[in-house]
């Protein structure tokens, strides 16, 4: 499924759409229909929006035109989707124009979209309840990031070596991958930094919307989308990138890799924690828990802490997944802090550090793209 605003605006795709197209439609959301089709180019084959519809009726005439009631009507359409992953797919396209029914007038459309043939459905459906699984899974886990995680030290003390490694005054436009509930993005607007921050998952910025209370609005970018591919941002364009425990958890975690290095300008600042090779759940849980327990906090926050116990084994698998597979963009065996290091130092960085966290579950990597 996607959602059109009145204006042809992209709003909205689901987990299946987002499952189906991936890094096709990425960049998408806010912009306008037609830029979606030239970002999927010759991937689609056919109608994906038909001439008949409401929402092409709109496209095709004065953005401010008022259709009456009486001049909307279901259509539907068929294309032929090319998915690198999933083979050959044809599609069906219901579109059920959205009526305000208090104006009576259009304020978008539905585009439910039907499989009618795939090629590789049954990667597709197991893919899907993966996805579904994970973006289940951090729902759950944000009611309870903040007040667990603010409490452990080990935690904290990554969240302030990458602050840290913002500081400079040379520093004055940050990007941050994965910025979740903005435990690093809101230190670093207090430090007067521009923000631009980076997060698929509506659940952890709901919390960091509920933050910004008194921020200057001009400080702090959203972009709620993969980081994996980002074209709006423009090459050489920050003076930082930070990425906190977000490339592990990324379909292609050397894309946005790549990408971070793309917008990061000559001399720019990257650090990235991610997972060592070592990684291990059950002894960082234990840690947490006795941390917890010596705070004298844990029966307070018991309900918060049963959350982060369920998610924890699927955190733990996505880890041992992304380890023992190979990315999609190039043959790597296995995605560690680790592999990062080699990558960065392959790719020129200087003054290149590595340093353990999370009891040595975890790295910060810090280094300079060479000028």
């Amino acid at each position: 499924m996607a959602i059109l605003d009145q204006s042809g605006n992209v709003m909205e795709f689901n987990a299946a759409c987002r499952e189906l197209m991936g890094k096709d439609i990425a960049g998408c959301k806010g912009y306008s229909y037609e830029y979606l089709t030239t970002q999927l180019g010759s991937k689609i084959e056919g109608e994906l929006l038909s001439p008949r519809g409401t929402a092409f009726r709109h496209l095709s005439n004065d953005r401010d035109l008022k259709l009456s009631v009486d001049d909307f009507d279901v259509s539907v359409s068929q294309c032929r989707y090319h998915s690198q992953k999933f083979g050959s797919i044809t599609l069906q396209i219901l579109e059920i124009p959205c009526i305000d029914t208090e104006s009576g007038q259009c304020i978008g459309s539905t585009l439910n979209i039907e499989i009618l043939k795939m090629e590789r459905q049954g990667i597709f459906y197991q893919s899907l309840k993966k996805r579904w699984t994970h973006e289940i899974m951090w729902e759950v886990y944000a009611t309870s990031y903040d007040r667990i995680l603010l409490e452990l030290p080990f935690y904290q003390e990554v969240v302030g070596r990458h602050c840290t490694a913002m500081r400079s005054e040379e520093i004055e436009r940050v990007l941050d991958i994965g910025a979740g509930t903005g435990n690093v993005a809101i230190p670093l607007i207090k430090q007067g930094k521009q923000v631009t921050t980076v997060d698929i998952g509506r659940a952890m910025l709901g919390k960091l919307y509920s933050k910004l209370n008194g921020f200057p609005a001009n400080n702090l970018k959203i972009v709620e989308d993969t980081a994996e591919r980002l074209p709006h941002l423009e090459d050489n364009s920050f003076d930082g990138v930070t990425a906190l425990l977000a490339f592990f958890d990324m379909n292609d975690p050397l894309a946005a890799l790549q990408e971070a290095e793309r917008l990061l300008k000559p001399g720019g600042i990257m650090v990235v924690t991610e997972p060592k090779k070592c990684f291990d759940v059950d002894q960082l849980m234990a840690k947490a828990e006795e941390l917890l327990r010596e705070k004298g906090i844990l029966d307070s926050l018991a309900e918060d802490w049963q959350r982060i116990q369920i998610v924890a084994p699927i955190v733990n698998q996505t880890i041992q997944d992304i380890q023992s597979s190979q990315t999609s963009s190039e043959s790597r065996s296995s995605w560690h802090a680790e592999v990062i290091l080699d990558y960065l130092r392959d790719r020129g960085f200087v003054n290149l550090s590595i340093k353990d966290s999370h009891y040595g579950n975890c790295a910060t990597l810090i280094g300079r793209k060479l000028d």
